[in-house]
Protein backbone atom coordinates (compact mmCIF):
# COMPACT_ATOMS: atom_id res chain seq x y z
CA UNK A 1 0.00 0.00 0.00
CA UNK A 2 1.12 3.16 -0.88
CA UNK A 3 0.24 7.17 0.53
CA UNK A 4 -1.65 7.56 -2.94
CA UNK A 5 -3.83 4.54 -1.75
CA UNK A 6 -4.97 6.46 1.57
CA UNK A 7 -5.84 9.00 -0.07
CA UNK A 8 -9.33 10.80 0.45
CA UNK A 9 -10.90 12.54 -2.60
CA UNK A 10 -11.06 15.54 -1.07
CA UNK A 11 -7.19 14.85 0.37
CA UNK A 12 -6.50 14.69 -3.16
CA UNK A 13 -8.31 17.31 -4.79
CA UNK A 14 -6.07 19.65 -1.28
CA UNK A 15 -3.15 17.85 -2.63
CA UNK A 16 -3.11 18.65 -6.62
CA UNK A 17 -4.70 22.16 -5.39
CA UNK A 18 -1.61 22.95 -3.55
CA UNK A 19 1.42 21.32 -5.78
CA UNK A 20 2.11 18.38 -3.26
CA UNK A 21 0.41 16.14 -5.92
CA UNK A 22 0.02 16.29 -9.50
CA UNK A 23 -3.11 14.91 -11.60
CA UNK A 24 -1.16 13.57 -13.48
CA UNK A 25 0.95 11.27 -11.04
CA UNK A 26 -2.78 10.13 -9.21
CA UNK A 27 -3.88 9.36 -12.52
CA UNK A 28 -1.23 6.90 -13.44
CA UNK A 29 -1.76 5.72 -10.26
CA UNK A 30 -5.42 4.90 -10.64
CA UNK A 31 -5.20 3.36 -14.25
CA UNK A 32 -2.04 0.70 -12.79
CA UNK A 33 -4.41 -0.24 -10.19
CA UNK A 34 -7.37 -0.53 -12.25
CA UNK A 35 -5.06 -2.41 -14.90
CA UNK A 36 -3.92 -4.66 -11.56
CA UNK A 37 -7.70 -5.59 -10.48
CA UNK A 38 -9.43 -5.96 -13.70
CA UNK A 39 -10.72 -8.41 -14.34
CA UNK A 40 -10.92 -10.08 -11.34
CA UNK A 41 -13.49 -7.66 -9.99
CA UNK A 42 -14.86 -6.38 -13.05
CA UNK A 43 -15.83 -2.75 -11.84
CA UNK A 44 -15.50 -1.19 -15.54
CA UNK A 45 -17.15 -1.35 -18.79
CA UNK A 46 -14.74 1.43 -20.47
CA UNK A 47 -11.49 2.40 -19.49
CA UNK A 48 -10.49 6.16 -21.51
CA UNK A 49 -6.95 5.78 -20.44
CA UNK A 50 -5.82 8.62 -23.16
CA UNK A 51 -8.49 11.32 -22.30
CA UNK A 52 -7.66 10.53 -18.34
CA UNK A 53 -4.44 11.67 -18.93
CA UNK A 54 -4.85 14.68 -21.70
CA UNK A 55 -7.43 16.15 -18.91
CA UNK A 56 -4.88 14.98 -16.43
CA UNK A 57 -2.33 16.76 -18.20
CA UNK A 58 -4.67 20.14 -18.82
CA UNK A 59 -5.37 19.94 -14.93
CA UNK A 60 -1.85 20.02 -14.29
CA UNK A 61 -1.24 22.96 -16.71
CA UNK A 62 -3.72 24.80 -15.02
CA UNK A 63 -2.43 24.71 -11.61
CA UNK A 64 0.94 25.80 -12.86
CA UNK A 65 -0.96 28.58 -14.35
CA UNK A 66 -2.39 29.87 -11.63
CA UNK A 67 -5.95 29.80 -13.31
CA UNK A 68 -8.96 29.44 -10.92
CA UNK A 69 -9.36 25.74 -9.80
CA UNK A 70 -12.66 23.81 -9.32
CA UNK A 71 -13.54 21.76 -6.03
CA UNK A 72 -12.63 18.04 -7.68
CA UNK A 73 -10.17 19.91 -9.80
CA UNK A 74 -7.62 16.86 -11.15
CA UNK A 75 -9.19 14.14 -8.80
CA UNK A 76 -10.00 10.98 -10.95
CA UNK A 77 -13.36 9.38 -10.57
CA UNK A 78 -15.56 6.97 -12.59
CA UNK A 79 -18.99 7.19 -13.50
CA UNK A 80 -21.40 4.61 -13.90
CA UNK A 81 -22.59 3.53 -17.15
CA UNK A 82 -25.84 4.40 -17.06
CA UNK A 83 -24.75 8.43 -17.36
CA UNK A 84 -24.07 9.38 -20.63
CA UNK A 85 -20.46 11.03 -21.13
CA UNK A 86 -19.40 12.82 -24.76
CA UNK A 87 -17.75 10.77 -26.77
CA UNK A 88 -17.01 7.89 -24.62
CA UNK A 89 -18.93 4.62 -24.59
CA UNK A 90 -21.54 4.45 -22.76
CA UNK A 91 -23.65 0.88 -22.62
CA UNK A 92 -26.20 1.14 -20.25
CA UNK A 93 -24.97 -2.72 -19.35
CA UNK A 94 -27.00 -3.28 -22.24
CA UNK A 95 -26.74 -5.47 -25.45
CA UNK A 96 -28.61 -2.94 -27.36
CA UNK A 97 -26.43 -0.20 -26.63
CA UNK A 98 -22.55 -2.47 -26.41
CA UNK A 99 -21.62 -0.09 -29.28
CA UNK A 100 -23.24 3.50 -28.41
CA UNK A 101 -21.42 6.50 -27.92
CA UNK A 102 -23.43 9.61 -27.00
CA UNK A 103 -22.62 13.10 -28.46
CA UNK A 104 -23.13 15.07 -25.24
CA UNK A 105 -22.22 14.79 -20.82
CA UNK A 106 -25.35 14.22 -18.93
CA UNK A 107 -25.85 17.36 -16.86
CA UNK A 108 -24.20 15.56 -13.74
CA UNK A 109 -21.11 14.18 -15.84
CA UNK A 110 -20.81 18.03 -17.57
CA UNK A 111 -20.81 20.34 -13.93
CA UNK A 112 -18.33 17.15 -12.64
CA UNK A 113 -16.25 18.03 -15.87
CA UNK A 114 -16.54 21.28 -14.76
CA UNK A 115 -15.21 21.28 -11.30
CA UNK A 116 -11.69 20.11 -12.74
CA UNK A 117 -12.55 16.00 -12.24
CA UNK A 118 -10.47 13.71 -14.69
CA UNK A 119 -13.06 10.89 -15.85
CA UNK A 120 -11.35 7.21 -15.76
CA UNK A 121 -13.77 5.70 -17.71
CA UNK A 122 -17.40 3.71 -16.79
CA UNK A 123 -18.42 1.38 -14.41
CA UNK A 124 -20.34 -1.57 -14.54
CA UNK A 125 -24.20 -1.68 -14.44
CA UNK A 126 -26.94 -4.07 -13.75
CA UNK A 127 -28.62 -4.35 -17.63
CA UNK A 128 -30.45 -0.48 -17.47
CA UNK A 129 -30.28 -0.40 -14.13
CA UNK A 130 -32.81 -2.60 -13.51
CA UNK A 131 -31.40 -4.99 -10.96
CA UNK A 132 -29.55 -5.40 -7.38
CA UNK A 133 -26.86 -7.95 -8.26
CA UNK A 134 -24.78 -5.85 -10.94
CA UNK A 135 -24.25 -8.84 -13.66
CA UNK A 136 -23.95 -7.51 -17.01
CA UNK A 137 -25.97 -9.31 -19.85
CA UNK A 138 -22.93 -9.57 -22.18
CA UNK A 139 -20.14 -8.15 -20.04
CA UNK A 140 -20.30 -10.54 -17.11
CA UNK A 141 -20.51 -10.11 -13.47
CA UNK A 142 -19.03 -7.66 -11.14
CA UNK A 143 -17.35 -9.22 -7.71
CA UNK A 144 -17.31 -8.08 -4.80
CA UNK A 145 -14.12 -6.76 -3.89
CA UNK A 146 -13.61 -8.26 -0.31
CA UNK A 147 -14.98 -12.12 -1.59
CA UNK A 148 -15.08 -13.21 -5.45
CA UNK A 149 -17.70 -15.30 -5.32
CA UNK A 150 -20.72 -12.85 -3.89
CA UNK A 151 -22.13 -9.84 -6.02
CA UNK A 152 -21.52 -6.61 -4.87
CA UNK A 153 -25.04 -5.06 -5.23
CA UNK A 154 -26.32 -3.05 -7.17
CA UNK A 155 -27.28 -1.51 -9.38
CA UNK A 156 -24.02 1.01 -9.03
CA UNK A 157 -22.42 -2.19 -7.98
CA UNK A 158 -19.02 -1.41 -10.51
CA UNK A 159 -18.99 2.33 -9.05
CA UNK A 160 -18.46 0.80 -5.12
CA UNK A 161 -16.53 -2.14 -6.23
CA UNK A 162 -13.94 0.16 -7.90
CA UNK A 163 -13.85 2.62 -4.68
CA UNK A 164 -13.48 -0.45 -2.18
CA UNK A 165 -10.84 -1.83 -4.54
CA UNK A 166 -9.12 1.38 -4.98
CA UNK A 167 -8.91 1.63 -8.22
CA UNK A 168 -10.79 5.33 -7.78
CA UNK A 169 -11.70 8.44 -5.31
CA UNK A 170 -15.45 8.46 -5.85
CA UNK A 171 -18.23 7.90 -8.78
CA UNK A 172 -21.55 8.90 -9.75
CA UNK A 173 -24.57 6.75 -9.44
CA UNK A 174 -27.58 6.53 -9.66
CA UNK A 175 -30.25 5.22 -6.95
CA UNK A 176 -33.99 4.22 -7.72
CA UNK A 177 -34.66 1.51 -5.50
CA UNK A 178 -31.52 1.40 -3.09
CA UNK A 179 -28.95 1.36 -6.44
CA UNK A 180 -26.76 3.97 -4.60
CA UNK A 181 -26.71 2.75 -0.85
CA UNK A 182 -26.86 -1.03 -1.14
CA UNK A 183 -23.53 -1.93 -3.20
CA UNK A 184 -22.06 1.03 -1.12
CA UNK A 185 -23.21 -1.14 2.01
CA UNK A 186 -22.21 -4.53 0.23
CA UNK A 187 -19.12 -3.37 -0.77
CA UNK A 188 -17.50 -1.57 2.21
CA UNK A 189 -18.06 2.56 0.81
CA UNK A 190 -20.18 5.30 1.52
CA UNK A 191 -23.18 6.25 -0.88
CA UNK A 192 -25.00 9.06 -0.68
CA UNK A 193 -28.51 9.53 -2.32
CA UNK A 194 -29.46 13.05 -2.21
CA UNK A 195 -32.99 14.31 -2.00
CA UNK A 196 -35.12 14.68 -4.58
CA UNK A 197 -34.55 17.84 -7.00
CA UNK A 198 -31.27 17.80 -6.00
CA UNK A 199 -29.21 16.36 -8.47
CA UNK A 200 -30.47 16.86 -12.74
CA UNK A 201 -31.25 13.35 -14.12
CA UNK A 202 -31.15 15.18 -17.89
CA UNK A 203 -28.39 12.75 -19.66
CA UNK A 204 -29.48 9.61 -17.61
CA UNK A 205 -30.83 6.45 -19.11
CA UNK A 206 -34.34 6.45 -17.18
CA UNK A 207 -35.43 3.11 -15.36
CA UNK A 208 -38.36 4.53 -13.46
CA UNK A 209 -38.83 8.77 -13.46
CA UNK A 210 -40.47 8.97 -10.40
CA UNK A 211 -37.91 6.96 -8.40
CA UNK A 212 -34.33 7.98 -10.16
CA UNK A 213 -31.76 9.97 -8.16
CA UNK A 214 -28.28 10.81 -9.20
CA UNK A 215 -25.91 10.14 -6.37
CA UNK A 216 -22.49 9.68 -5.38
CA UNK A 217 -20.46 6.76 -3.64
CA UNK A 218 -16.51 7.08 -2.26
CA UNK A 219 -14.50 6.02 0.24
CA UNK A 220 -15.88 8.58 3.40
CA UNK A 221 -18.67 11.25 3.90
CA UNK A 222 -16.98 14.39 3.21
CA UNK A 223 -15.83 12.89 -0.02
CA UNK A 224 -19.65 12.19 -1.43
CA UNK A 225 -20.73 14.95 -0.09
CA UNK A 226 -17.99 16.84 -2.47
CA UNK A 227 -19.41 15.37 -5.34
CA UNK A 228 -22.79 15.87 -4.75
CA UNK A 229 -21.61 19.41 -4.06
CA UNK A 230 -20.53 19.76 -7.33
CA UNK A 231 -22.98 18.06 -9.42
CA UNK A 232 -26.07 19.95 -7.58
CA UNK A 233 -28.85 22.40 -8.83
CA UNK A 234 -31.15 23.30 -11.16
CA UNK A 235 -30.68 22.60 -14.59
CA UNK A 236 -33.43 23.41 -17.31
CA UNK A 237 -32.95 20.61 -19.04
CA UNK A 238 -34.79 18.95 -15.59
CA UNK A 239 -37.83 20.40 -14.58
CA UNK A 240 -37.33 18.08 -11.52
CA UNK A 241 -34.81 19.92 -10.58
CA UNK A 242 -34.93 23.01 -7.60
CA UNK A 243 -33.01 25.91 -6.64
CA UNK A 244 -30.87 24.92 -3.36
CA UNK A 245 -32.30 26.41 -0.55
CA UNK A 246 -29.44 28.42 1.40
CA UNK A 247 -27.47 26.73 4.64
CA UNK A 248 -29.76 27.76 7.69
CA UNK A 249 -27.03 26.33 9.57
CA UNK A 250 -24.02 25.81 8.11
CA UNK A 251 -22.19 25.38 11.60
CA UNK A 252 -24.93 22.65 12.70
CA UNK A 253 -24.19 20.97 15.57
CA UNK A 254 -25.38 17.72 15.15
CA UNK A 255 -25.07 16.79 19.14
CA UNK A 256 -28.28 19.45 19.33
CA UNK A 257 -30.17 16.85 16.55
CA UNK A 258 -32.57 13.98 17.74
CA UNK A 259 -31.32 10.81 16.17
CA UNK A 260 -33.70 7.62 16.19
CA UNK A 261 -32.36 4.29 15.61
CA UNK A 262 -35.26 2.59 14.18
CA UNK A 263 -37.06 -0.64 15.23
CA UNK A 264 -39.63 -2.53 14.60
CA UNK A 265 -40.07 -2.96 10.69
CA UNK A 266 -36.57 -2.13 9.97
CA UNK A 267 -35.29 -4.77 12.03
CA UNK A 268 -37.92 -7.69 11.18
CA UNK A 269 -36.21 -9.94 9.87
CA UNK A 270 -32.56 -8.96 9.86
CA UNK A 271 -29.25 -11.62 9.32
CA UNK A 272 -27.93 -11.91 12.76
CA UNK A 273 -24.64 -10.15 11.92
CA UNK A 274 -26.28 -7.28 10.57
CA UNK A 275 -28.34 -6.97 13.25
CA UNK A 276 -25.01 -6.73 15.28
CA UNK A 277 -23.62 -4.38 13.01
CA UNK A 278 -26.43 -2.11 13.40
CA UNK A 279 -26.52 -2.33 17.37
CA UNK A 280 -22.57 -1.76 17.69
CA UNK A 281 -23.25 1.69 15.13
CA UNK A 282 -25.90 2.64 17.93
CA UNK A 283 -23.02 2.90 20.46
CA UNK A 284 -20.68 4.46 18.21
CA UNK A 285 -23.21 6.66 17.86
CA UNK A 286 -23.87 7.44 21.51
CA UNK A 287 -19.99 7.45 22.30
CA UNK A 288 -19.86 10.50 19.67
CA UNK A 289 -22.08 12.69 21.52
CA UNK A 290 -25.31 12.30 19.44
CA UNK A 291 -29.02 12.77 21.29
CA UNK A 292 -30.07 8.50 20.50
CA UNK A 293 -33.14 7.24 21.53
CA UNK A 294 -35.03 4.69 19.86
CA UNK A 295 -38.03 4.63 17.94
CA UNK A 296 -40.61 1.37 17.10
CA UNK A 297 -42.22 1.69 13.84
CA UNK A 298 -44.56 -0.60 12.08
CA UNK A 299 -44.11 -1.78 8.93
CA UNK A 300 -46.25 -1.38 5.42
CA UNK A 301 -46.53 -5.24 3.99
CA UNK A 302 -45.34 -5.09 0.48
CA UNK A 303 -43.95 -1.92 0.15
CA UNK A 304 -40.49 -3.40 -1.72
CA UNK A 305 -42.93 -5.17 -3.55
CA UNK A 306 -45.14 -2.08 -4.14
CA UNK A 307 -41.94 -0.23 -5.59
CA UNK A 308 -40.72 -2.93 -7.58
CA UNK A 309 -44.54 -2.92 -9.17
CA UNK A 310 -44.26 1.02 -10.07
CA UNK A 311 -40.35 0.32 -11.67
CA UNK A 312 -42.24 -2.49 -13.57
CA UNK A 313 -44.77 -0.53 -14.88
CA UNK A 314 -42.45 2.66 -15.57
CA UNK A 315 -39.48 0.45 -16.51
CA UNK A 316 -42.13 -1.80 -18.93
CA UNK A 317 -43.36 1.02 -20.70
CA UNK A 318 -40.72 2.06 -21.96
CA UNK A 319 -38.23 -0.72 -23.02
CA UNK A 320 -41.59 -3.81 -24.06
CA UNK A 321 -42.31 -2.19 -27.21
CA UNK A 322 -38.71 -2.82 -28.16
CA UNK A 323 -38.59 -6.09 -26.65
CA UNK A 324 -41.49 -7.24 -28.29
CA UNK A 325 -39.82 -6.77 -31.54
CA UNK A 326 -36.20 -7.38 -30.95
CA UNK A 327 -36.15 -9.72 -27.73
CA UNK A 328 -32.60 -10.62 -28.77
CA UNK A 329 -31.12 -7.43 -27.44
CA UNK A 330 -32.06 -7.88 -24.26
CA UNK A 331 -30.04 -10.03 -21.66
CA UNK A 332 -32.23 -13.09 -19.51
CA UNK A 333 -32.73 -10.91 -16.38
CA UNK A 334 -34.61 -8.23 -18.49
CA UNK A 335 -36.08 -10.70 -20.66
CA UNK A 336 -37.37 -12.02 -17.89
CA UNK A 337 -38.90 -9.04 -16.56
CA UNK A 338 -40.15 -8.19 -19.91
CA UNK A 339 -42.04 -10.93 -20.32
CA UNK A 340 -44.38 -10.32 -17.70
CA UNK A 341 -47.80 -8.62 -17.94
CA UNK A 342 -47.86 -5.20 -17.11
CA UNK A 343 -49.25 -4.47 -13.83
CA UNK A 344 -53.09 -4.36 -14.07
CA UNK A 345 -54.96 -0.51 -12.99
CA UNK A 346 -55.97 -2.67 -10.21
CA UNK A 347 -52.13 -4.11 -8.73
CA UNK A 348 -50.82 -0.73 -9.86
CA UNK A 349 -53.59 1.33 -7.30
CA UNK A 350 -52.86 -0.90 -4.64
CA UNK A 351 -49.23 -0.59 -5.10
CA UNK A 352 -49.09 3.03 -5.23
CA UNK A 353 -51.48 2.93 -2.17
CA UNK A 354 -49.04 0.96 -0.35
CA UNK A 355 -46.54 3.51 -1.14
CA UNK A 356 -48.48 6.43 -0.21
CA UNK A 357 -49.14 5.13 3.36
CA UNK A 358 -45.12 3.85 3.32
CA UNK A 359 -43.90 7.59 2.66
CA UNK A 360 -46.74 9.04 4.93
CA UNK A 361 -45.46 7.21 7.60
CA UNK A 362 -41.81 8.06 7.32
CA UNK A 363 -42.76 11.81 6.95
CA UNK A 364 -44.31 11.64 9.94
CA UNK A 365 -41.92 10.49 11.85
CA UNK A 366 -39.77 13.88 11.14
CA UNK A 367 -42.30 15.46 13.53
CA UNK A 368 -40.30 13.26 16.19
CA UNK A 369 -36.95 13.67 15.38
CA UNK A 370 -34.63 15.42 13.16
CA UNK A 371 -32.24 11.98 11.45
CA UNK A 372 -33.67 7.94 11.43
CA UNK A 373 -30.93 5.57 11.78
CA UNK A 374 -31.88 2.13 10.21
CA UNK A 375 -29.62 -0.96 8.05
CA UNK A 376 -29.08 -0.36 4.73
CA UNK A 377 -29.34 -3.96 3.73
CA UNK A 378 -30.90 -6.73 5.73
CA UNK A 379 -28.08 -9.24 4.59
CA UNK A 380 -24.62 -9.70 3.99
CA UNK A 381 -23.88 -9.64 0.36
CA UNK A 382 -25.27 -12.76 -1.54
CA UNK A 383 -23.31 -15.35 -3.29
CA UNK A 384 -23.16 -14.85 -7.11
CA UNK A 385 -26.25 -16.64 -8.83
CA UNK A 386 -28.28 -16.91 -5.56
CA UNK A 387 -32.08 -16.21 -6.67
CA UNK A 388 -32.86 -16.13 -3.02
CA UNK A 389 -31.70 -15.39 0.45
CA UNK A 390 -31.76 -16.61 3.71
CA UNK A 391 -32.96 -13.70 6.29
CA UNK A 392 -33.51 -13.96 9.87
CA UNK A 393 -34.75 -17.59 9.15
CA UNK A 394 -36.73 -16.65 6.33
CA UNK A 395 -36.14 -17.41 2.62
CA UNK A 396 -36.75 -14.35 0.63
CA UNK A 397 -36.02 -13.07 -3.29
CA UNK A 398 -32.85 -12.09 -3.50
CA UNK A 399 -34.31 -8.48 -5.13
CA UNK A 400 -36.70 -8.16 -2.09
CA UNK A 401 -33.98 -8.86 0.08
CA UNK A 402 -31.76 -6.67 -1.12
CA UNK A 403 -34.40 -3.32 -1.66
CA UNK A 404 -36.32 -3.87 1.08
CA UNK A 405 -35.22 -1.42 3.54
CA UNK A 406 -33.73 1.18 0.37
CA UNK A 407 -36.62 1.32 -1.79
CA UNK A 408 -39.31 3.52 0.39
CA UNK A 409 -36.77 6.40 0.44
CA UNK A 410 -36.95 6.86 -3.04
CA UNK A 411 -40.73 7.35 -3.14
CA UNK A 412 -40.55 9.97 -0.41
CA UNK A 413 -37.21 11.43 -2.27
CA UNK A 414 -35.57 12.23 1.18
CA UNK A 415 -31.78 12.28 1.54
CA UNK A 416 -29.90 9.34 3.10
CA UNK A 417 -26.07 8.36 3.75
CA UNK A 418 -25.02 4.81 3.60
CA UNK A 419 -21.92 4.09 5.93
CA UNK A 420 -20.24 1.39 6.59
CA UNK A 421 -20.72 -0.49 9.40
CA UNK A 422 -18.63 -3.36 10.23
CA UNK A 423 -18.12 -7.17 8.05
CA UNK A 424 -20.26 -9.99 8.68
CA UNK A 425 -18.10 -13.55 7.45
CA UNK A 426 -15.56 -10.73 5.91
CA UNK A 427 -18.73 -9.19 3.95
CA UNK A 428 -19.08 -5.47 4.49
CA UNK A 429 -22.83 -4.19 5.73
CA UNK A 430 -24.21 -0.67 6.29
CA UNK A 431 -26.52 1.53 8.19
CA UNK A 432 -28.11 4.18 6.64
CA UNK A 433 -28.86 7.69 7.80
CA UNK A 434 -32.01 9.63 6.74
CA UNK A 435 -33.33 12.97 7.14
CA UNK A 436 -36.06 14.78 6.05
CA UNK A 437 -37.29 16.94 2.68
CA UNK A 438 -34.43 19.36 2.06
CA UNK A 439 -32.46 18.16 4.84
CA UNK A 440 -29.24 16.77 3.32
CA UNK A 441 -26.86 18.36 5.66
CA UNK A 442 -28.42 17.05 8.50
CA UNK A 443 -28.32 13.42 6.91
CA UNK A 444 -24.47 13.92 6.34
CA UNK A 445 -23.40 15.01 9.48
CA UNK A 446 -24.80 12.58 11.40
CA UNK A 447 -23.55 10.20 9.15
CA UNK A 448 -20.15 11.93 9.32
CA UNK A 449 -20.28 11.89 13.24
CA UNK A 450 -21.21 8.23 13.36
CA UNK A 451 -18.34 7.20 10.84
CA UNK A 452 -15.85 9.18 12.72
CA UNK A 453 -17.13 7.74 15.68
CA UNK A 454 -16.38 11.15 18.27
CA UNK A 455 -16.68 14.67 17.94
CA UNK A 456 -13.52 16.67 18.54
Amino acid sequence: MTDLDALTLVGAAHAIRTGERTSTELTEHFLARIEETEPAVHAWTTVDADGARAAARAADAAVAAGAPLGALHGVPLGVKDIVDTAGLRTTYGSPRWLDHVPDRDATAVARLRAAGAVVLGKHATHELAWGGRTDSARLGPTHNPHRRDHIPGGSSGGSAAAVAVGSCLGAIGTDTAGSVRIPAALSGCVGYKPGRGRVSLAGVMPLAPSLDHVGALARTVEDAAAIVAAIAGPDPADARTEALAPEDDPELDVRGLDVAFLTGWPTHPLDAGVAAAYAETRRRAVDAGLRVGDREVAGEAGAAEALLTRILAEAGARHRPTYAERPDLFGADLAELLALPAPTPRELAAAEATIARTSAQLFGLFADHDVLVLPTVAVPAPPIGATTVAVGGEHQPVEIALTRLTSPFNAAGLPVVSIPAGTVDGLPVGVQVVAGPGADRRALAVAAAIEAGALD
